[in-house]
């Protein structure tokens, strides 16, 4: 099930919130978890099997442990989550696609139900979640939680399944036993649900009609004129289709009572692959700065020993979006610029203009971002000659094999229009000309329901879309 159906938005939800509402607070987690394994069961019951065992598995590991092995048991449960989503990434979603040639080898001496064997939606943010939980306790940071429907609540609570973000159990364990409900909190999470609802079905849908044109013909048809426009276009495609959805996470978990952290800050601002990095996917970011880089550092090798740290972060950063070659280099890419940026670029890009450094950020961001979605590295390499203006004799092909290229449609054209103007801090702005003032606020609560009506529209007239992050 997905927040953009039209099963989730008339029958799942308005039933759920329903029975949520009207309930004692003590009911509500038995409702939550009720309702959360419904939307995870759906379509792949068996996906079940697998989060519910991670989950008894996490909450046994240190429920029962004494201190004296619960270090033990702790390094051990960080080993079976970390081993159960490499499984699943090798044999169900990459199925060995890292290993390149030894692929086609590895897989004939592998029993034939490995290739039939579904990708749980959302496991690489759940295992994140529970290795978080784990060291945790270890360190003495929370207590084990000792209440298993507690702990099935902040395991399989729907909003945080697709695409996160990735919720630590101490910023939610207060509320998890009774979640108490405020009539603002739920109303700001409408708003905030309208928002993503709109920005992924008006902005990064629109958008990946022409985008997936372009990365879907071959690169001989293509002009520099496209390349760009394809290239520009997928940057904010998927930065309105992660963070749409990651408001409607977000905007779900306020009506529920939860207040969840913020995932995005405007990460087009940045100005620096530093900075970009604290503004894009925040939740995991500052997971693996806490969890991975911190604990490097307090080993750190002599002299080279921070670097060899960076790349360390960024390649597994690439590897929990994917067990293939694109993923690993599109990671360590960011970690060679990060590591550039840490010895000398920094500093040097501290004495240039603004625009110079964010024109620095946007075209390292840029490239990445087509390594990121390009089918493959010889791919990325003819598409950067293109993009130079290495012009060729153009394949010509029939119109029904590139639409809607070679046109650029209205729709498009506006989606690239508006996704530039607010992937700007336009929303923070507006958020605070309207805190004290009822008509304004009343004017942009009917702008987000009409456009909330139109985005249903679109939805129902064209095809479903999942969103870009549920596949990682």
């Amino acid at each position: 099930m997905n927040f953009n159906t039209a099963l989730f938005l008339f029958l799942f939800l308005p039933f759920f919130l329903l029975a949520y509402f009207i309930a004692q607070p003590r009911w509500r987690p038995w409702i939550g978890v009720g309702a959360s394994l419904i939307f995870y069961a759906w379509g792949e019951p068996i996906n079940l099997v697998w989060i519910l065992s991670l989950m008894l598995v996490n909450f046994l590991i240190v429920r029962y442990a004494t201190d004296r092995a619960r270090a033990r048991l702790v390094l051990l449960g960080v080993v079976f989550n970390a081993a159960f989503l490499l499984f699943f990434k090798l044999f169900a979603a990459y199925r060995f696609d890292l290993f390149l040639g030894f692929g086609a080898s590895v897989q004939a001496r592998t029993p034939e139900w490995f290739g039939s064997l579904p990708f749980p939606v959302g496991l690489s943010f759940i295992s994140f979640q529970a290795i978080s939980y784990l060291l945790d306790v270890q360190a003495g940071k929370i207590h084990p939680e000792k209440n298993l429907l507690s702990f099935a609540f902040y395991v399989l609570m729907f909003p945080k399944l697709l695409v996160g973000p990735i919720v630590r159990y101490r910023t939610v364990t207060d509320q998890l036993p009774a979640p108490t409900l405020d009539r603002h909190q739920i109303a700001d999470g409408i708003r905030r649900f309208l928002q993503g609802f709109i920005k992924k079905i008006l902005i990064a849908d629109t958008l990946a009609k022409t985008v997936d044109a372009v990365f879907g013909i071959p690169i001989e048809a293509l002009t520099p004129e496209f390349a760009w426009l394809g290239l520009l276009g997928y940057a904010l495609q998927i930065y309105f289709d992660f963070s749409g959805y990651t408001d409607m996470a977000i905007g779900l978990a306020s009506m529920l009572g939860f207040r969840f952290v913020e995932n995005f800050n405007y990460p087009y601002i940045a100005e620096n692959i530093s900075d970009f990095w604290r503004r894009w996917h925040i939740s995991l970011s500052t997971w693996f700065r806490d969890y991975v880089f911190y604990p490097l550092e307090r080993r750190r090798l002599p002299v080279v020993g921070q670097s060899v740290n960076i790349l360390i972060v960024f390649l597994l950063t690439g590897l929990w979006h994917g067990v293939t070659l694109k993923f690993l280099v599109w990671g360590l890419a960011h970690g060679i610029f990060l590591l550039l940026e840490s010895l000398f670029l920094s500093r040097w890009l501290t004495k240039t203009p603004k625009p110079i450094r964010h024109l620095y950020a946007l075209t390292a961001i840029l490239f990445t971002w087509l390594i990121f979605r390009s089918s493959s590295l010889e791919y990325v390499g003819e598409y950067l000659l293109l993009l130079a203006g290495n012009v060729h004799d153009p394949l010509v092909l029939a119109f029904h094999d590139t639409t809607p290229l070679p046109f650029i449609e209205p729709s498009f054209a506006l989606a690239m229009l508006f996704g530039f103007i607010f992937s700007l801090p336009i929303g923070s702005f507006i958020q605070k000309k309207i805190v004290d003032s009822i008509p304004m606020t009343v004017a942009v609560d009917l702008a987000l329901l009409a456009l909330f009506i139109l985005a249903i529209g679109v939805m129902a007239s064209g095809s479903f879309l999942p969103g870009i992050y549920a596949n990682f």
